[in-house]
């Protein structure tokens, strides 16, 4: 007959799970997402981060709107080699940077593309670029995937805050002509969709930058005219058509959209200060 096992001493005084906390001791660094069109201030935003910052310029020659930020240091990615190199100094060095900026995740991906592209010697025929259709097969766009995927893990468990920034783009619209299904378009980060649906789901915020142009009235020389006013807005809360996202309690509501944000502004939605 099998003897019944004892619990040692050390069983009976241990009677909690190594390593669980209160949840309310849990404290990390956020990541973002900031995409929207060209000039609705991404990178503007985005340099309104904690400092010191270090901000990755992949190829978007965005540093101009905000040469006069003090507190950042600027590295330019020429090829996927510098960001690796990027990465493995940030890892040996926690304690430098506050927050980095990648600026932008589509250009980064185009990077990738053509670096996937040179080394299978693929021939683009011309008049296209690598990464149109019918250049890449669906494994190497496998191989591009993976390699993004990887990167965008590895930025965001850094210990800082990390904003990853990209175009918009418009998917589900018209992808399949040959389809009975109608789908519902939707405007997210400009990635292929296995890639923007890690990043996606990797982040803590989503935010879609964009112009709104409101018509009011002002006083000029005693005479009453309209004019127009453009404001530039993160929008952060539920959309069917736009995604967003913002992790927080269930119950603080998260406004639709946030005229002239600022990083404050969004950290006080995070914790229900609005």
């Amino acid at each position: 007959m099998a003897k019944t096992p004892t619990r040692s001493k050390r069983e009976d005084d241990d009677d909690e799970l190594p390593g669980v906390k209160k949840i309310s001791e849990i404290k990390r660094p956020r990541s973002t997402v900031l995409y929207g069109r060209s000039g609705t201030g991404k990178t503007t935003l985005a340099a309104d981060w904690p400092k010191p910052m270090l901000y990755l310029d992949i190829k978007d020659e965005g540093t101009d709107s905000i040469a006069d930020v003090k507190g950042i240091d600027v590295k330019e990615i020429e090829d996927p080699d510098d960001l690796d190199e990027v990465l493995l100094w940030l890892i040996r060095h926690p304690g430098k940077y506050k927050t980095i900026v990648l600026d932008t995740m589509s250009q980064l991906q185009e990077m990738v593309v053509e670096e996937v592209a040179a080394e299978l010697k693929k021939k683009v025929p011309k008049g296209k670029r690598a990464g149109d259709f019918g250049t890449l097969t669906k494994q190497d766009w496998g191989k591009v995937s993976s390699r993004l995927k990887s990167w965008i893990i590895d930025l965001r468990d850094l210990p800082m805050e990390t904003v990853f920034i990209a175009q918009d783009r418009t998917f589900n619209f018209g992808d399949d002509e040959s389809s009975d299904e109608v789908l519902a378009p939707e405007v997210g980060p400009r990635l292929m969709p296995s890639v923007a649906s890690v990043l996606n789901a990797a982040v803590s915020t989503i935010g879609n930058t964009f112009i709104r142009v409101r018509v009011v009235k002002k006083e000029v020389n005693g005479k009453k005219t309209s004019v127009e006013k453009k404001e530039y807005c993160l929008r952060l809360g539920p959309s069917p058509l736009y995604v967003t996202k913002v992790r927080k309690p269930k119950s603080i509501s998260a406004p639709d959209f946030i005229v002239d944000p600022t990083y404050e502004d969004i950290q006080d939605v995070i914790n229900g200060d609005t």
